[in-house]
């Protein structure tokens, strides 16, 4: 590492890779979408606090890969840090913390008088707040920042380093901040104020206004994935409507090979209008357009959020008729399978509930409804029912509850 200035920060990182990154906002989201998250927080970071006149940047990485991949992006140095326990038993993050900041720290190495450890996945910090902490390591020995969790999402030490103060830290827990005070010393350190990490999709939803202001990259691809769009004009407030809200559901069928019936499920996502639901599983539903038949909404709802065409039977559409004279006044009856109404707790709900089957299309996300639209048997969506029912959005989970019933699955 080339050194220029007395102090250091360590970016603590490894190379993003699809599946092993946001792995919370993965399982409500998608996989691609924690990906994509990742690196737009990842650059917002960087971008703040890299070329920096008070201290050096470098990235502490595991392996060469993740190294070169680093310096290809943010042409930044770095220090291997994996597998350097000697003997017996694996290296622990305790045991890579005291490498970085013994080798950074020790008159025989950089010499280095100050060494600053960040995460690579809280994009809210700044370069102002580093050389903040800087500062502070004139006053104590030590500064730290506590996460909302229990986390820690800043590390700060000057020399002369003592070994042994990430002894038995339990590290990705509760206690993490707790344990690593304790073993500094209350009297040594100065706390930081604390922060929030990006956890899970509703950290998304309350730390709007600190995102927008400081994460611009991350803010603009949340905007692109209908996080953020601007209510205005766009979105009926439902709960402030003194009224039951009229939707449609869609249970969509569909034979394998042995004629075994699966269903179209969805997760649902409306982390805007609806951050509560946003990530449990539900079948195609939505609101009936003015003067719109329920099964020809059901149809086009799902049409609108799977893409798939599916047909609803002659037995649950409209079946009569009535007209005034000079028809200025048309009303239908029809058959459909199922009605429910939500009397309590969400929004107040009264559903039209359709069974179709599948005629065509291919499976997409609409970004602006739902995410991971798939077929499941009638068995899975059983289990789930039982073991946990709350996965699911209570008004498709009523209606599933009885087709289940109709379809003799117990």
């Amino acid at each position: 590492m080339n050194r220029r200035n007395k102090n250091v920060v360590v970016v603590f990182a490894k190379k993003p890779e699809m599946g092993k990154v946001k792995t919370r906002i993965a399982q409500e989201t998608s996989e691609k979408f924690a990906y994509e998250f990742t690196i737009a927080s990842l650059f917002d970071l960087i971008n703040k606090i890299k070329d920096s006149n008070y201290y050096d940047l470098v990235i502490g990485v595991d392996s060469p890969t993740d190294l070169l991949w680093f310096q290809n992006n943010f042409s930044l140095d770095g220090m291997i840090i994996k597998n350097i326990k000697k003997g017996v038993g694996k290296t622990t993050i305790s045991d890579k913390f005291e490498h970085i900041f013994s080798g950074l720290l020790s008159k025989n190495s950089h010499n280095y008088n100050k060494a600053i450890l960040i995460p690579m996945d809280i994009p809210f910090i700044r370069a102002e707040d580093l050389i903040s902490a800087f500062a502070r390591l004139d006053q104590k020995k030590f500064v730290h920042g506590p996460e909302l969790n229990g986390g820690v999402y800043l590390i700060g030490v000057r020399t002369p380093y003592r070994k042994g103060i990430f002894k038995k830290v339990r590290w990705s827990t509760s206690h993490s901040f707790e344990d690593l005070v304790r073993n500094c010393g209350k009297e040594s350190t100065f706390i930081l104020k604390m922060k929030s990490d990006l956890n899970v999709p509703e950290d998304i939803i309350q730390l709007k206004n600190e995102i927008s202001h400081s994460c611009p990259i991350l803010h603009k691809f949340l905007e692109e994935n209908s996080y953020y769009l601007p209510t205005e004009n766009q979105y009926i407030n439902f709960d402030d409507l003194s009224m039951c809200i009229p939707v449609v559901s869609n249970i969509v069928e569909k034979k394998n090979k042995n004629s075994q019936i699966k269903i179209l499920i969805q997760t649902r996502h409306k982390p805007l209008v609806d951050p509560k639901n946003t990530g449990k599983i539900e079948i195609p539903s939505g609101l009936i357009g003015k003067y719109e038949l329920a099964h020809d909404a059901a149809v086009r709802e799902t049409k609108e959020e799977t893409g798939l065409i599916t047909e609803i039977s002659k037995e649950q559409r409209a079946t009569s008729e009535a007209r005034s004279s000079k028809n200025e006044d048309v009303v239908v009856g029809y058959r459909p399978f199922y009605c429910q109404q939500q009397i309590k707790g969400g929004r107040s709900y009264l559903s039209v509930a359709f069974i179709s089957r599948y005629i065509s299309g291919e499976l997409k996300e609409s970004f602006r409804e739902n995410r991971n639209p798939r077929w499941v048997s009638l068995k899975n969506i059983q289990r789930i029912i039982n073991d946990n029912p709350n996965k699911i959005f209570p008004l498709s989970l009523v209606v599933l509850q009885e087709y289940l019933k109709y379809r003799n699955i117990k």
